[in-house]
């Protein structure tokens, strides 16, 4: 059930300014991607887990709070990301000094991570509502990940998640694509072919309850994969 639903929430998100994005299934994609961002590495600790401080560095990825030469700001508690990013691309803090918190997800039934918001990691409003940037060392053709949405739900009537935007940009700044995806309550599955490769995604969103990510897959071409 959750696959079939994250088919949907990529069919109906729209590529533009002449990128072709092309959705396919998670895990066949992820068979094929040798880069993979699980955040099984940091200490296994409940929410609210700990705060990860800095650029995260991976192999062949780097990610941030924005791109640099991007502004951050709040709007309704949420980060927004504006402005065009300075070439060559690379991730930024936009001076935050953490883009993310790690904490054992039960959701998922792993660790995951949880993008800062305006309200930062003291505050459970700041868990699960920043921006991040992702910027890929030789770009990647394919991109998959994993996300968490919901809501707190003591009544029964939970709202339906917000909108979570996904912003691909190519090796000289210009944007492939943007999809704004609506994602359902629980794990989301994405799967994406990306033409051009992109150089950087930003990720950012609307979802009253916060977002958690995990299992980020992207191609390591500059490391000869």
């Amino acid at each position: 059930m959750i696959r079939a639903l994250a088919t949907l929430l990529v069919c109906i998100a729209t590529p533009l300014l002449g990128g072709e994005i092309t959705s396919v299934d998670y895990s066949d994609l992820a068979g094929h991607l040798p880069g993979l961002v699980d955040f099984e590495d940091f200490a296994t600790l409940p929410e609210p887990g700990q705060i990860v401080q800095g650029l995260l560095t991976f192999p062949g990825l780097t990610i941030g709070a924005q791109l640099h030469g991007q502004s951050l700001r709040a709007v309704d508690g949420f980060d927004v990301l504006d402005g065009q990013l300075s070439l060559p691309a690379r991730a930024s803090m936009g001076g935050k000094h953490a883009a993310i918190a790690v904490a054992y997800h039960a959701g998922f039934g792993s660790n995951a991570a949880f993008p800062l918001g305006p309200d930062g990691f003291e505050k459970r409003s700041g868990r699960g509502e920043g921006a991040l940037a992702l910027v890929f060392e030789g770009g990647t053709s394919a991109f998959a990940i994993k996300l968490h949405a919901d809501y707190a739900d003591p009544l029964g009537t939970r709202p339906a998640p917000g909108t979570v935007t996904l912003t691909f940009y190519d090796p000289t700044g210009a944007r492939i694509a943007q999809h704004d995806l609506h994602p359902a309550h629980g794990v989301n599955e994405i799967g994406l072919l990306i033409t051009p490769p992109a150089k950087a995604v930003t990720l950012t969103h609307h979802d009253p309850g916060g977002i958690a990510v995990d299992d980020i897959r992207y191609s390591l071409d500059s490391l000869g994969s």
